[in-house]
């Protein structure tokens, strides 16, 4: 497992919330993004406290857009842990959901959160909080889920012009389970991740009597 995405992983689990390493704000991407975005977890609140203590230092504009080629797109909310509301340079709002990854809800059918659903949202809310994102289709995939959402992974820019994949890191901290029903190109590597966080108890394989 890639060495950030492992400390990413440690951190949220020891304290329940991530030291915040941010790309971008939407500040500094004013110009396609008029309206300050505020990430936020909808349907139900998430405690992420106590907030980190470290002092948030931010790109310019021009540095963050030529760190990559690649089409960024900012979040505006996370509506669980593997649904996202995404913007566009042309601020077109669209759902994106996560592919090779299932979390719990955070609203299931009577209401109340499923187990480790809230625990999934606040890490996603994390992994991506003050971040650019690229998004990524795949060929063994439709492009769209029955709902209309766009099915993708997605990953978060990172300062030095990296990516970190968040579909793999909610399987590699236990936040979610691999969905083998639906189609995927490299299905022995999401696998291998679901395995070594079931193998350790990780989040809800330890938390969840179902799982």
């Amino acid at each position: 497992m890639d060495s950030i995405l492992q400390l990413f992983i440690a951190t949220f689990t020891t304290l329940g919330l991530m030291e915040e390493i941010p790309v971008a704000s939407a500040e500094t991407l004013k110009e396609e993004w008029e309206e300050k975005y505020v990430l936020s977890v909808i349907e139900e609140e998430v405690s992420l406290e106590p907030e980190p203590a470290v002092i948030l230092s931010y790109p310019e504009k021009n540095t963050l857009l030529a760190l990559t080629d690649e089409t960024l797109y900012w979040v505006v909310a996370v509506l669980d842990g593997d649904t996202l509301l995404v913007s566009g340079p042309n601020r077109a709002l669209f759902q994106v959901r996560l592919l090779a990854v299932d979390t719990n809800e955070i609203n299931g059918p009577d209401s109340t959160a499923e187990c480790y659903g809230p625990q999934a949202a606040a890490f996603t809310l994390n992994f991506l909080k003050n971040r650019a994102v690229r998004l990524t289709a795949d060929p063994a995939n439709e492009d769209l889920d029955p709902y209309g959402r766009r099915l993708r992974y997605v990953d978060a820019l990172q300062e030095d012009g990296s990516f970190l994949r968040l579909n793999d890191a909610l399987l590699s901290a236990g936040m979610a389970t691999f969905p083998e029903q639906y189609p995927v190109t490299d299905r022995a590597h999401f696998e291998a991740l679901e395995k070594s966080a079931q193998d350790q108890n990780l989040g809800l394989w330890g938390a969840c009597p179902s799982n």
